[in-house]
């Protein structure tokens, strides 16, 4: 009883407990368009050296990361600039679709086994506020499935996320 009380008066009677998608500001077309080229470009021309480093016998990583990561217990997070390039490559191709992966610690799924499913539909919610069609955006409740880092008895910040798969049909 008294961890739901605790989980209450933390939510504050909001959907969103951490931060409130009303504060989160709605980003001009044409930045997130840019950062989605700018961004295309980085990984174009990583590509390039990966495969010029092939030739050279040298094996390169490359990874462009899509993660949000969320404080513990919130369901929110005013971190978004990572995904500014998701959206406005939505933008630009109509075609695209978008997976998002709700996650969360060991810790919070016991108290909370709703929370990745927040999480996921928190950042959908910023797609959509963000000119993106509901019907172009599929949520995973994935909880404590794919886990990043360790299972601890404090949680693991890296499994207190959301990550995201394109979908192009």
């Amino acid at each position: 009883m008294i961890i739901f009380l605790l989980i209450l008066a933390s939510c504050g009677g909001t959907k969103y407990n951490c931060v409130k998608l009303k504060s989160i500001n709605k980003i001009a077309e044409d930045i997130l368009i840019q950062q989605s080229d700018s961004v295309a470009e980085i990984m174009n021309l990583a590509w390039k050296e990966k495969e010029e480093a092939k030739k050279e016998g040298l094996m390169i990583d490359v990874d462009f990361y899509n993660e949000v990561y969320f404080n513990q217990n919130c369901n929110s997070t005013s971190d978004l600039e990572s995904i500014y390039y998701l959206i406005g490559g939505m933008i630009k191709d109509k075609k695209v679709k978008i997976r998002i992966f709700g996650n969360s610690d060991s810790v919070e799924n016991e108290i909370n086994p709703d929370l990745s499913l927040e999480r996921a539909e928190f950042m959908r919610d910023v797609f959509i506020k963000n000119g993106i069609q509901k019907n172009r955006i599929e949520l995973i409740d994935a909880k404590v499935d794919r886990p990043y880092g360790p299972i601890t008895k404090n949680g693991n910040k890296v499994n207190r996320r959301v990550d995201f798969e394109f979908i192009v049909e």
